[in-house]
This record gives C-alpha cells, sequence and structure tokens, in this order.
C-alpha cells in the first residue's frame, strides 16, 4: 500500500512539473511569435497594410493574455510594447502604439487581472476614442472610451479603503505636440474605471482634478517620473515661448524649473519650484593633477569628490525626442550684455531659498499650464 501511495504522488508531481515546463515552453515560443509580428508592424511602410498587420499582432497577444503565467512572464524580447505590472501584482498591461505616415498615433493597450482559482485571467481590452471624448478629457472614464496612451509607470497609492493606481502616460498626440498625462486607475467591484479627483489643480488652489496632462511642442524633451529620492512625481514646468501664445501647446517648452507632485493625506499636493541641488552622499573619482609631482608620497592618485549633481527630474522616458528647447528667460526682447546679467542676478535672486520646494507669489499650475 505504502509503495503504491508513493507512485501516485511521484505521477501527480511529474505531471505538475510537466505542465510547468509545457507553460514555459508555450508563452517562449509565443513570445518570439509575437516579436516577430511586432518588429513587421514597425517595418511596414504602408499604412493599410500596417494595420492589417497589427490585427494579426492583437491576435497572438490575444491568444496568451488568459494564461496564467503571462503575469509573471518577462517578456523581455519586446523592445517597442510596454508590460509593466502593478508593484502589488494587481494587474499588468500589454500596452503599444502605431503610428502612420501623417504622424496620428493609434494606441492599443490590454490589462490582465490574476486568475482566481481554476479560472483564467481576466482581460480588459483598452478603446480608443479620438470621436466622442476630447484630447484631454476631464471626466471619468472607461476602457471602453479612452483617450489612448502608453504607460511607463505605475505607483499604488492608499485613499480610505481602496488601492488607487496613479498611471503616468504618454501619447504622441499630432503633429507639432506630444503629451504626458497623469490619470488614476481604480476598480468598482470588479470594474475599472479612469480618473478620480485627487490632483491639487494649482499650488493654491482647493479643487480636485481627475487627471493631468502635460503637452508641449513635438521639439521639446521633458520628463514626468516618480523620483524615489524626494517621494514625489516631479516634472517640467511648461510655458509658451511668448505671451502670445498662450494655449498653443505646440510651442509650449520647458522653462528649466522643475514641479512636482506629493502624496499627503489623501490628495496630490502641487509643490512649486524644486531646487536642484548636490547630493553630497554620491561620489565619483577623479586624477589629482598633485600625485605624479608630489614628493612626499602623501598625495594619492585618485581623489573622492562629491560635487556629483543630481537631476531632480528622471530622464529615462519611453519616447527621446530630438533637441531640448527650453523658454526664454525674457519672451520680448533679445537680452544682451548688462541687461542679461541683470535679468539672471533677478532670476537668481526669485530662485534663493533653502529646501527642495519654494513657493511663489504667483500660483503655478500644470493643469493649467500658467
Amino acid at each position: 500500500m505504502k509503495l503504491f501511495i508513493t507512485y501516485i504522488f511521484l505521477l501527480v508531481t511529474t505531471a505538475g512539473f510537466a505542465k510547468e515546463i509545457e507553460v514555459d515552453t508555450f508563452l517562449i515560443r509565443m513570445e518570439s511569435e509575437i516579436n516577430t509580428q511586432l518588429e513587421i508592424v514597425r517595418a511596414t511602410k504602408d499604412d493599410n497594410q500596417r494595420y492589417l498587420e497589427n490585427e494579426s499582432l492583437q491576435e497572438l497577444i490575444e491568444s496568451i493574455l488568459a494564461h496564467p503565467g503571462s503575469l509573471e512572464y518577462p517578456f523581455t524580447a519586446f523592445q517597442t510594447m510596454s508590460t509593466i505590472a502593478s508593484p502589488d501584482g494587481a494587474f499588468r498591461i500589454f500596452n503599444w502604439n502605431v503610428e502612420d505616415n501623417n504622424g496620428l498615433n493609434s494606441h492599443y493597450c490590454y490589462m490582465i487581472l490574476p486568475s482566481r482559482g481554476d479560472k483564467p485571467n481576466q482581460v480588459i481590452e483598452f478603446k480608443e476614442d479620438r470621436v466622442t471624448i476630447p484630447p484631454r478629457p476631464l471626466n471619468m472614464l472607461t476602457p471602453t472610451n479612452w483617450y489612448g496612451a502608453l504607460y511607463y509607470k505605475i505607483i499604488p497609492v492608499r485613499k480610505g479603503s481602496k488601492t488607487m493606481y496613479t498611471m503616468i502616460g504618454y501619447n504622441g498626440a499630432g503633429k507639432g505636440t506630444n503629451r504626458k498625462m497623469l490619470d488614476v486607475f481604480y476598480f468598482k467591484g470588479k470594474k475599472l474605471r479612469m480618473g478620480y479627483p485627487i490632483f491639487q489643480e494649482s499650488e493654491t488652489s482647493s479643487r480636485l482634478v481627475r487627471r493631468v496632462f502635460f503637452e508641449h511642442s513635438e521639439k521639446a524633451k521633458i520628463s514626468v517620473n516618480m523620483n524615489t529620492q524626494l517621494d514625489a512625481i516631479v516634472f517640467d514646468h511648461l510655458v509658451p515661448e511668448s505671451k502670445g501664445l498662450e494655449g498653443m501647446f505646440e510651442f509650449y517648452v520647458p522653462d528649466m524649473t522643475y514641479d512636482a507632485y506629493r502624496w499627503e493625506g489623501d490628495i496630490w499636493k502641487y509643490n512649486v519650484d524644486l531646487i536642484a541641488t548636490n547630493d553630497y552622499s554620491k561620489k565619483r573619482r577623479e586624477y589629482n593633477p598633485l600625485f605624479e609631482s608630489d614628493t612626499t608620497g602623501k598625495e594619492k592618485e585618485f581623489i573622492d569628490m562629491n560635487n556629483e549633481w543630481t537631476n531632480p527630474v528622471d530622464g529615462r522616458n519611453p519616447i527621446v525626442n530630438e533637441g531640448s528647447p527650453i523658454a526664454p528667460l525674457n519672451d520680448d526682447v533679445d537680452l544682451k550684455g548688462k541687461e542679461k546679467r541683470n535679468a539672471l542676478k533677478k532670476d537668481k535672486k526669485h530662485r534663493k531659498g533653502k529646501g527642495w520646494f519654494k513657493r511663489r507669489k504667483e500660483p503655478r499650475s500644470a493643469i493649467k499650464n500658467d
């Protein structure tokens, strides 16, 4: 009897191991097929053919989403598709874009949620809607009426008993502008909702908005990302290149200052004028020019330097644009000589302060892009 029970145990264990090997083999094979098809989509020149190839890509991706292993498998072969997962393991997204020959981007996204028991993963398909919703929607949305984005960061926060997922994303918009955004994913029962009023409109406002858009010139490179050192979402402050261009986002560029959202209480609170500073906890080694001329033997060949500058904005973004124009110091005149030095002194005095954040007299807002 004992021998018979041992045999059954070995049989079940072996079957389970074989199933695990089969799962891994299936995903490895599908990863290769999907990546090949993704490369075909990227290489196709004709718009109609490109979207036909993209439909084939969607079919391949849909074939793996319900599979339990798709939540953990790394999919490292995908170079132009996001497969990020929420840090708490609540969901994972497969997300990519297709750009046509006119520069118009279409976005695709699937969310998978873990299976319960023997059931397959739950799959939510996002549908981009450029007809019934505006480019910068203010209301709550669902996956069936989605503005379209490439998400590259997920930040879970607790609001009461609920977990809210702050999403940082990118949208290629159209000719002339690019757009980054902050949004909120949350679940109402089993239904996914997008957009929740937890972002402070400006540093002095009591109004909360559901999402934030950063629209700017496609010639400019901006960053919107979580900075773990500061425990804040840090972003470039955008301004028009001149006062007469307010509201024309193809002329909005960074002004070399940084603002941020920090989670305080149960909202993302607007903080202004992030002060970049040296991080003295970091060091770099440099050759000591006095070493060879030293006769006492006390000088070291290399010395540690404590003045490595830390950029407060994480520049690792999914899209890298050529060039990095910034707003001029003065909108109306080309400053030279003494005028420029006086303007620089005035600007320096304005920024003078201690700590990472400093208040300005006039309210700033990422929503209004003032």
